[in-house]
């Protein structure tokens, strides 16, 4: 999916890039393609030449997985077309720049406001990590009281569960 983020690719180039044989990545591709993730589309090469199938993101997403001791979520988000109120003149600028023709002149502007956003993000990210961390250990207590307690298995997954829903 990172490589299809980039720019749209066609089976033989996802293959060669990651090693991996086309029926591998055919398969991933149809698993992609049934849950919305990525589309397909044909190119014709040229008037002689067979058409080429071309896959890319069917739109932007944010994949968010979680992996803990004892507990894991994976989470898909779709964009939705907002800006945060601090960035709107920023984005505002810079797309009148690139409007009328100037965006070399808004290439600095855009690289400030990606630093600014990047480091937004980058504390959002360790405040998730805290509190994730936080909430593994609370799992993590639980769990081994359940088990000290010698509660049953079904009995502890039950508990557990409701304690995440």
């Amino acid at each position: 999916m990172e490589l299809l983020a980039r720019e749209p690719k066609y089976l033989l180039q996802l293959s060669k890039e990651l090693n991996v044989s086309q029926q591998a990545i055919l398969k991933h591709i149809n698993l992609l393609m049934r849950v919305g993730l990525i589309r397909a589309y044909e190119v014709k090469m040229g008037s002689l030449g067979p058409s080429r199938k071309y896959y890319e993101l069917a739109r932007p997403i944010s994949l968010s997985i979680n992996m803990l001791k004892g507990y894991s979520e994976i989470e898909f988000h779709d964009f939705v077309d907002e800006v945060p109120d601090h960035l709107k003149e920023a984005l505002k600028f810079v797309e009148r720049e690139v409007l009328s023709e100037r965006l070399y002149e808004a290439l600095s502007e855009v690289k400030s406001v990606i630093q600014v956003i990047d480091k937004e993000l980058q504390e959002i990210r360790a405040k998730e990590r805290a509190l994730l961390s936080a909430k593994c250990k609370l799992l993590s207590l639980v769990q081994e009281a359940l088990e000290r307690l010698k509660v049953p298995l079904l009995e502890r997954r039950r508990i557990l569960e409701s304690l995440l829903s």
